[in-house]
């Protein structure tokens, strides 16, 4: 068999199954404590593609391309008011700080925004268990960083802006598209927009 797993290694297995053999042939690996935001979120693939490089920290920042040599102007074009990191996008930018912001107003929860880093942390607390809300929580969440870096990125290739306001409202909208009938019943008593 290839992967260096021999018929004779499944044969002296004590039980030999599908998830055995693959943890053989991968190996075990700590599992990261932001999971349960991108595993199972029912938020449109590209969303949680960009959640998770954010939450490995590999996003292409203005920071990390100086760090490879390049010469690029290190201020943030969403606020144009400190140097454009992981951690000053989301969400100690201003722009990124208002929509968030937004956002949770919206979906209730009172509470004031904090750094990437805490906010990686209050959403795994926030999405432990499989509830309507959690589920919409996750959505949010990777909508908002999903947007947040296009924003960005429309800003300095396209020279287009679209301001905070009209940002929460499409992601309202994108997110009432997504829904499943799992989180229909929250969506309902949200049918507002918060700005």
């Amino acid at each position: 068999m290839d992967a260096g797993l021999s018929y004779e290694d499944i044969m002296n297995m004590q039980s030999c199954s599908i998830k055995n053999i693959y943890h053989r042939l991968r190996g075990r690996f700590e599992k990261v404590s932001w999971r349960r935001i991108v595993c199972h979120n029912t938020g449109c693939p590209r969303w949680t593609f960009i959640l998770t490089v954010a939450a490995h920290g590999k996003l292409y920042t203005k920071d990390r391309l100086q760090k490879w040599g390049l010469q690029v102007d290190q201020k943030c074009v969403l606020c144009n008011q400190a140097n454009e990191t992981i951690q000053h996008l989301f969400f100690e930018c201003t722009y990124a700080k208002a929509l968030w912001s937004a956002l949770l107003t919206w979906q209730g929860i009172r509470r004031p925004v904090a750094g990437w880093d805490e906010e990686l942390r209050l959403a795994e607390k926030k999405t432990k268990r499989n509830t309507a809300a959690a589920e919409l929580y996750k959505m949010t969440a990777a909508t908002t960083v999903y947007h947040v870096w296009k924003e960005r990125n429309t800003r300095i290739f396209q020279a287009k802006v679209t301001g905070w306001e009209a940002m929460s409202k499409k992601i309202i909208q994108e997110i009432h598209c997504r829904s499943t009938k799992h989180t229909t019943g929250i969506l309902h008593r949200l049918d507002w927009y918060p700005v």
